[in-house]
C-alpha cells in the first residue's frame, strides 16, 4: 500500500500539531512558537491527502494521532486499512496488519535529521530550517513555509496553515513534487493519555524485521 512507501516522508506531520491560543493578530512565526509553548500532549483527529504534482488526488485516509513530549507519538490509521506507527523514545514501531508485518527500527536512527526532530523539543527551529511567513490566504489561515537548511532526501519543503487556534493542515512536498496534506480536527491540547498509548508488543505469530529488534 501507498502509506507503507511514504511514511518516513510523514514524520513531519506529527510535529506540527497543536491548539495554541494566541491572537488573531499575531504573525506566523508567532503562531508558530506559541502553539509549543506548553505543550506536552496532544490528540487530533486526522484527514490525509496524498496528491500528485498536478493536484490529483491518489490517495485518502483517516485517523487518529496522539503525542507526548518528548520523542512519543502513536499514529493509527483506521480508513481505508488499519496500520499502527509508535514511537516509545527508543524505537519505532510499524505494524501492518492485513500483512502480519511488525517493522521495528532504532528511533534516532529512523528520524534522523527530519523535522521529526522537533517532536524531541528544546531544537529551536531555525536551527535546522529556514522560516518564512507566507501570510493569509484561504478561509483565513496564515501559511508559513519551512525549509531544511540541509538538503533532504525525502521532502523539500514543509507548509504549515494556522488560524488563531492553532494548527488546522500541514502540506508537505518530497523531491518529485508529491503532495501529502493533513487535514486536523477534534484537536485536544494537553490531554490526559495513558503512557500505554505509547508502548507496542508485537501481536503473537506476526513476523518482526528491521534493526532494534
Amino acid at each position: 500500500m501507498f502509506i507503507r512507501k511514504i511514511f518516513p516522508r510523514l514524520m513531519a506531520l506529527l510535529l506540527v500539531l497543536a491548539l495554541s491560543g494566541v491572537a488573531q493578530a499575531a504573525t506566523g512565526r508567532q503562531k508558530l512558537d506559541a502553539f509549543f509553548k506548553g505543550l506536552k500532549t496532544m490528540r487530533a483527529e486526522f484527514v490525509q491527502k496524498v496528491l500528485d504534482k498536478d493536484q490529483r488526488v491518489k490517495e485518502q485516509s483517516e485517523g487518529v494521532m496522539y503525542l507526548s513530549r518528548p520523542g512519543h507519538f502513536r499514529l493509527e490509521y483506521t480508513k481505508p486499512y488499519s496500520q499502527l506507527y509508535v514511537a516509545d523514545g527508543q524505537k519505532l514501531w510499524m505494524y501492518d496488519k492485513d500483512l502480519e508485518q511488525v517493522t521495528v527500527r532504532p528511533q534516532a536512527d529512523t528520524l534522523g535529521s527530519t523535522p521529526a526532530l522537533l517532536l524531541s523539543g528544546g531544537v529551536p527551529l531555525d536551527r535546522d530550517f529556514n522560516i518564512k511567513d507566507l501570510g493569509v490566504h484561504e478561509g483565513g489561515l496564515t501559511w508559513l513555509e519551512l525549509t531544511p537548511k540541509k538538503k533532504d532526501p525525502t521532502f523539500s519543503d514543509i507548509r504549515l496553515a494556522l488560524d488563531k487556534d492553532g494548527v488546522r493542515a500541514m502540506q508537505m512536498t518530497d523531491n518529485f513534487g508529491q503532495i501529502t496534506r493533513m487535514y486536523f480536527t477534534s484537536i485536544e491540547r494537553n490531554p490526559a493519555i495513558s503512557p500505554d498509548r505509547f508502548r507496542f508488543t508485537p501481536p503473537p505469530g506476526v513476523d518482526v524485521v528491521g534493526e532494534g529488534q
